[in-house]
């Protein structure tokens, strides 16, 4: 039953009134009342990510539909507290509200307020009211807990940002070269580990080599102003691209890519990249 809103108000107020259905004790969804905060996280991981895909894509229709899915996710978390006397969406969007108010001085602020208007100016009063909204700076946090670094997830993006902020007091490399020479550091440190004999390697000593390969492999990203998950995501994309050229070269051959051996799949692989290396007309 889908209908036609005049106004972004009504469309908000009907879809709140849905969610608030689904969560009916007596005559809503078996699954979604089944719902907490904690099981719901890892949709709203997975929503987003799918959002920020279809952003990269940059095909509105689909940007609409994953933003209306990030919004059941909001919606659908703000009833649950609703239900548990905690909070309602009422109160997700007045603090948001409020908090996009008195972090944008340069537009509501006063007259001398809204003179600094060059984002350098912005972004340093953006930090400030931030850091005073926590009240102020807390003497036992760390650097890196006053930067926020310590809560961001993923844990690539993480890594990005425990970089810039490490940057922003001179920790850092100084060029992308130096970066990549500790990464190749690091990755002969964790294949030292790794080509220890099974009695004497330590798996514990191998995952802390590993950590500190991807590490270094976010901040070589930063230094070449790529965020990490984007760069990750691009690699994921190609794959899924070469793997789907397969699967068509396999059909072509009236043959399925289960019935292959593993040296037949190697080979549709290069022939994929092959094809891709061509000059295309």
């Amino acid at each position: 039953m889908s209908q036609k809103f005049q106004s972004a108000k009504d469309a908000f107020g009907a879809f709140c009134e849905l969610v608030e259905q689904l969560r009916n004790p007596e005559s809503g969804c078996p699954w979604d009342l089944k719902q907490t905060h904690q099981t719901l996280a890892k949709y709203m991981i997975e929503e987003a990510y799918e959002s920020a895909t279809a952003m990269q894509e940059d095909v509105p229709a689909k940007i609409c539909d994953e933003l209306g899915d990030v919004l059941l996710q909001v919606v659908l978390n703000a009833q649950i507290a609703a239900d548990q006397q905690s909070f309602k969406i009422d109160d997700v969007i007045q603090a948001i509200h409020t908090k996009m108010v008195r972090r944008h001085p340069h537009v509501f602020g006063s007259a001398e307020d809204r003179q600094a208007r060059a984002i350098p100016q912005i972004m340093q009063k953006w930090e400030e009211i931030k850091r005073a909204e926590k009240g102020g700076v807390d003497d036992d946090a760390s650097y890196m807990e006053e930067k926020g670094v310590h809560k961001i997830f993923p844990a690539t993006t993480q890594a990005y940002k425990i970089g810039k902020a490490a940057h922003a007091i001179n920790f850092d490399w100084s060029s992308p070269g130096e970066v990549f020479d500790v990464l190749i550091s690091e990755i002969q440190e964790l294949k030292e580990e790794w080509q220890r004999t099974p009695a004497q390697r330590q798996m514990a000593n191998v995952y802390a080599e590993l950590g500190d390969v991807y590490f270094a492999l976010a901040q070589f990203c930063r230094h070449l102003n790529r965020e990490p998950e984007l760069v990750a995501h691009d690699g994921n994309l190609k794959f899924l691209r070469r793997f789907k050229g397969m699967e068509k070269i396999a059909k072509d051959r009236n043959v399925t890519l289960a019935e292959l051996r593993q040296d037949e799949l190697e080979a549709l692989w290069e022939t994929v990249k092959s094809e891709e290396a061509k000059p295309q007309a």
